[in-house]
């Protein structure tokens, strides 16, 4: 899939219609659109995203998010009009106009203030594959009306309306069928902010990486399928006629719908919270800075070092009590000692009775259909009764010889797959090296604490005012401040302690609907059903413990190799461990002799080949084609890692690769010589003070403009 050409009429800083024709032909896959600052690159990947995802845009990025928190998405849309259009509406139409035509719509007479009133972004692709609807163009166009405020989209295959896309909706189809919302950061992508990914510490930014991991990688579908089927057989037991088990299972049901949605209910109380919290931190923070400054008569860049040391112990302080309570969290397993290893010894014994069982079962079951299947030939065949007794005889001879009893040893605890292998990640962490890397981290954590409250004692300290009536107007303030980041921070642990017993009560009630289910009857119209849906849950299981052992292989070794051929140093990584345990990811980097290379400890421009890996890996790996928007493409990179980066990364991540550099600064002569040979064409954004327009240019003449 390549995009053929954009088109921004009226969009922000773009004033009339704006196209970029992407020419195709000549094997080079680099399309340059270079700017100075604040003549629209980003404006240009804005109008991108909106036009593909409307106010999906949200689930993206974070700008996005926090773009749309100061007055919504209504409020952005309506911002995105170009500025001379909204200032000739207002100067050359009537009031009365404009009234008349929010409240009826245009006539023919004010047909023309559309010009000034609406705004859109086209993407038009080409070389795309949709299945079941040939075709040789897709072209999408999103609007917008500020005055009748309508948001449109159109989607036109080969220049007619689709059905599939009417009946689907639009939005589902540029989802499903273009690309998923959850992956578009790996295809948008802005050079500085994708170093995040090699600091990625929280559990939400783990939980975000692997959601898109599974989206990308086509293991989210296959889980989707999977959920799908025990909804289906959660649905046959809810019909069923045992109406006693029937109303266990129903409000079974309800209870565990009434706890999700109080589970989320919380989450957003949790992040409203947060959001609190860090505005009052702030208005301490400044406070304490007053503070300072009116009672204190040390100089200006003394406070400065002091409130750096501060800010900066603080910040660890955060981050090691963020570290310290993922440790205690397998503190209890890590205490248990010999209790651990007889349970890592059970556990083995019993996963592979169920094992050997589950192997004998679907063994047996498949040599059941293959007799089945071969009686109707037999019976079928025309030859005499004596032969075609002898011939049935041999066969169910074999047939037996190859069917198997399972055993009759019970397993005395029934684990899956997934949890036996999170079990064994567990066991060998708190083997290995969770005792070395807890103590060290301790250590670590109390000699920040100590830093950081000899420094608040040494800022304190220099408060020698505290009578003076001003100082103490503000310390009254801080006081208050105080009390109320203390009474947020009580709220926030309450909330998170209600989650914790929250969550056991769900396990609980989930671990009750699943046992119950296998002992409510089915309907004899469902009961072949309900078989069918288990056995393709069964296979479903077993294709994912492969797909994902595949994936994962495969995304190790892309990482692995992409590196070292980026890097300077020679087989820096040894080796690549991906690390998926539920809905969590990590990324594990060890360096030769087996040592695990820690990510922050890395330069900001490893950081960033590291991320860069991480992306062209997923993006290969997916096998979607689509084109690759870059942002700052060559920042923080010295010159070997940016000759690199232009001769093996862009060339090959995908057919198009569209870059937005800032000249001079992240592109050079120099780096776009070397770049010459697989540039397609440029285009150069222009600013006449008032609107930004684009215009292509001759590479040899780029640097120039």
């Amino acid at each position: 899939m390549k995009i053929k050409t954009i088109e921004l009429n009226n969009y922000r800083l773009y004033k009339g219609i704006n196209k970029i024709v992407f020419p195709n032909g000549n094997n080079k896959n680099l399309y340059l659109i270079s700017g100075e600052n604040g003549f629209g690159k980003t404006t240009f990947l804005h109008s991108l995203l909106w036009c593909l995802y409307g106010r999906l845009m949200i689930d993206i990025d974070e700008t996005f998010r926090k773009e749309m928190s100061n007055g919504g998405y209504n409020n952005m849309v309506i911002n995105n009009l170009n500025q001379i259009c909204r200032q000739k509406l207002h100067t050359e139409v009537t009031q009365s106009t404009l009234t008349r035509i929010k409240k009826e719509g245009y006539s023919a007479d004010t047909e023309f203030i559309k010009e000034w009133s609406q705004y859109y972004v086209t993407l038009e692709f080409t070389d795309i594959l949709i299945p079941s609807i040939p075709c040789q163009s897709l072209k999408i166009t999103r609007s917008y009306d500020i005055l009748l405020d309508k948001e449109n989209v159109e989607i036109l295959i080969d220049g007619s309306i689709n059905e599939l896309a009417s009946e689907i909706g639009n939005e589902v189809f540029i989802n499903d069928f273009i690309l998923n919302k959850d992956i578009a950061r790996f295809f948008f992508f802005d050079s500085e902010k994708i170093v995040s990914l090699a600091e990625t510490n929280t559990i939400d930014e783990k939980r975000k990486l692997c959601s898109a991991y599974n989206e990308v990688l086509g293991v989210k579908k296959y889980e989707d399928l999977k959920k799908n089927l025990e909804n289906m057989r959660l649905r046959f037991r809810r019909k069923s006629d045992d109406v006693d088990s029937r109303n266990k299972l129903n409000s079974l049901l309800s209870k565990q719908k009434s706890l999700n949605e109080t589970i989320a209910e919380q989450d957003q109380q949790t992040a409203d919270l947060d959001r609190q919290l860090i505005l009052l931190r702030k208005e301490d923070e400044n406070l304490q800075i007053l503070l300072l400054r009116e009672g204190n008569d040390t100089t200006l860049e003394e406070l400065n070092k002091q409130k750096a040391l501060l800010e900066t112990t603080r910040k660890k302080d955060a981050e090691y009590k963020q570290q310290l309570k993922l440790f205690l969290e397998y503190a209890p397993f890590a205490i248990s000692g010999k209790l651990l290893q007889q349970t890592k010894i059970q556990l083995e014994k019993d996963f592979n009775i169920l094992q050997s069982q589950n192997d004998v079962r679907n063994q047996n079951f498949l040599l059941s259909n293959i007799n089945a299947e071969m009686q109707q030939v037999f019976n079928n065949i025309k030859i005499s009764a004596k032969d075609k007794k002898q011939l049935v005889d041999s066969f169910n001879n074999i047939i037996s010889r190859y069917q198997t009893n399972t055993t009759d040893e019970t397993p005395l605890l029934s684990v899956s797959k997934e949890d036996f292998d999170e079990f064994l990640a567990v066991y060998s962490n708190i083997t290995t090296t969770y005792r070395f890397e807890f103590e060290h981290l301790a250590d670590d954590y109390r000699k920040n604490k100590q830093v950081m409250e000899r420094t608040a004692r040494n800022i304190s300290n220099m408060n020698s005012k505290e009578n003076d009536n001003v100082i103490k107007s503000i310390r009254r303030q801080k006081n208050e401040s105080e009390r109320r980041i203390a009474e947020l921070e009580q709220k926030i642990r309450q909330l998170h302690e209600e989650r914790g017993a929250i969550n056991k009560e769900l396990a609980v009630i989930s671990r009750q609907i699943s046992e119950l289910s296998k002992k409510v009857s089915l309907d004899d119209s469902n009961s072949k059903k309900d078989k069918i849906a288990e056995q393709l849950i069964a296979e479903l299981n077993t294709f994912l413990i492969l797909l994902k052992k595949e994936k994962k292989s495969a995304l190790e070794s892309r990482i692995k190799i992409t590196m070292n051929n980026l890097m300077h140093k020679v087989d820096f990584i040894q080796n690549v461990d991906v690390v998926v345990v539920d809905d969590v990811i990590d990324i594990n980097l060890y360096a030769t002799g087996g040592s695990i290379i820690k990510k922050e400890s890395l330069s900001k421009g490893e950081q960033q080949l590291f991320a860069t890996s991480l992306l062209k890996a997923l993006v290969e790996e997916s096998g979607i084609q689509f084109p690759v928007f870059i942002d700052s493409p060559l920042q923080k990179f010295d010159k070997s890692h940016a000759k690199k980066i232009i001769t093996e990364f862009y060339p090959t991540v995908s057919k198009q690769v569209i870059l937005f550099p800032l000249l001079h600064k992240e592109l050079t002569e120099e780096e776009l010589e070397i770049m010459k040979p697989y540039v397609n064409s440029a285009f150069v954004l222009k600013n006449n003070n008032l609107y930004s327009y684009i215009q292509q240019v001759d590479i040899n003449n780029l640097l120039k403009e």
